[in-house]
Order: C-alpha cells, then structure tokens, then sequence
C-alpha cells in the first residue's frame, strides 16, 4: 500500500518562515525557490534590495526581499530589526551568503582577509544571535549554515577562505551545543561545484573547459545543478531532520570522499 503524500510530508516546510541570506542568485536564489515549492514563506535577502524584492515578487506567492549587506554589523542590525519588526517570525534561517578572495597567501592583504572573516563568518555568526529571539518562539527551528569543501580539506590559492568557512563548521556544533535546550537545531551543508553563472565563464570554449576539469575532481564525473543542493538544504531545514543537529551534510558528488 502506498502512503502516497505522506511520506513527503515532513520534507515539506508548510507554514514555516525561511530566510535565505544571499538569495538573488547562485545557491541561494535556488533554496529560496526550493523552499516556497515546499510550502515556505521566504524571505531573501541581496546586498541590492531592488534585486532582492525583484526575485522575491518573481517567486510569488508572500515571499518578501530584504537588502543585507554582509560587510559589517550595521547591515546585520538593519536586517534583524526590520525582520523582527515586519515578519515577527523565523523558523528556518540560512545563512548563505559568502565571499571568495582568491590569493596564495603570500600575496593575501590583511584588508581582504578581514572582509573574509567579516562576511563568511563574523556576520553570518551575529546574524544568527541577532535573530535568536524569532528562532526560539516556535516549536523547533533550524539554522543550516552553507560552507564549502575547503572548509574540510585546506586548497591552495584559497587558504583565507577555507580557514573562514572551517571556523563555521566549528561555530555550527558550539551553536548546536547551546541551542539545543532552546529546540533549535544547527546544522551545516557542504556543497560541492555548482554549475551556476556565478563560477561559469562567459566564453563557452572556456566554460567546457571548466565544466569538464572541475567535474573531473569528484566522482560523479559532473557539476551539480543548484537544485539538487538546494534539496539537500531544504532536508536539513525540514521535520525529516529533527533529530539532526550539529552535523555537516556533504553534498559534492564525491569530492572529499
């Protein structure tokens, strides 16, 4: 006998409120369109707002776009106020917004690591705290923290930037240890390559060339698209995984195995 859409039913994020930090594009734009399908009403965020309130309106329904500017704590304040002020309700947050300095290190400059730190892990880390009073007046939230394959292993011409996304896997198991009490679960997911506009060259001689020597680094021999990270993201934030907490879901075809 087939339980049909039941058995889909805790995959689903019906009534819930999402923010999406990092929404217009990428990734992001993905989770966030993954997450209204599921029954979510999303919020985006975009350093631009008119962007942000454009890719909000494109996905319907009660989904609003915010402006969030990453680089400081006067954008977190500004988001976290009229959030708290106009929404009044969180029950899923991630934080998906993030940078990409790429330098070695001897040629890396103290100003790009701060922005670094400031974006990938200062911001997203206050942005959470700022927005814990909405996250703990439900029954159970989920934070999911996006971080990246070099968080795990260190990558040359990166170091900066995988040392920022290694202290949010370390941060995401200390919030998980603290929230816990609060019923809120912390979890983090590791995508891995993501054939989005983002990273592809413009030039398709170029674009072939990337696509088949970044596919060749996992063993799924392929990119993935955003959606099927962005259903890895929507598992983590969803009744299917409430008990889960403080772990890191790697979604990156093999590439760390």
């Amino acid at each position: 006998m087939s339980t049909g859409g039941k058995s889909e039913e805790p995959f689903r994020l019906d009534g819930k409120v999402a923010l999406v930090t990092g929404g217009t594009r990428g990734l992001g734009e993905a989770v966030a369109r993954d997450f209204a399908a599921a029954g979510a009403r999303v919020i985006v965020t975009g350093r631009d707002a008119a962007q942000a309130q454009t890719v909000a309106k494109s996905i319907g329904g009660d989904a609003v776009g915010y402006a969030y500017e990453a680089g400081g704590m006067a954008g977190v304040e500004s988001l976290s106020s009229v959030v708290i002020r106009e929404v009044g309700r969180l029950d899923v947050l991630v934080n998906n917004a993030a940078i990409l300095k790429p330098h070695k290190i001897e040629k890396l400059t103290e100003d790009e690591f701060d922005q670094l730190f400031q974006v990938n892990v200062k911001s997203a880390l206050f942005l959470t705290k700022a927005l814990l009073p909405l996250l703990a007046m439900g029954k159970g939230a989920a934070v999911v923290n996006i971080t990246a394959a070099g968080g795990h292993v260190p990558m040359a011409g990166i170091g900066a930037y995988c040392a920022s996304k290694a202290a949010v896997l370390n941060l995401t198991r200390t919030l998980a240890k603290e929230w816990a009490v609060k019923n809120i679960r912390v979890n983090a997911l590791t995508p891995g390559s993501i054939a989005t506009d983002m990273i592809l060259p413009v030039d398709p001689v170029k674009r072939e060339k990337f696509v088949a020597e970044m596919a060749a680094m996992n063993l799924m021999n392929r990119l993935s698209d955003p959606i099927e990270i962005a259903r890895a993201v929507r598992f983590l934030a969803s009744d299917a995984a409430s008990f889960i907490t403080g772990q890191t879901l790697i979604a990156d075809g093999g590439f760390l195995a």
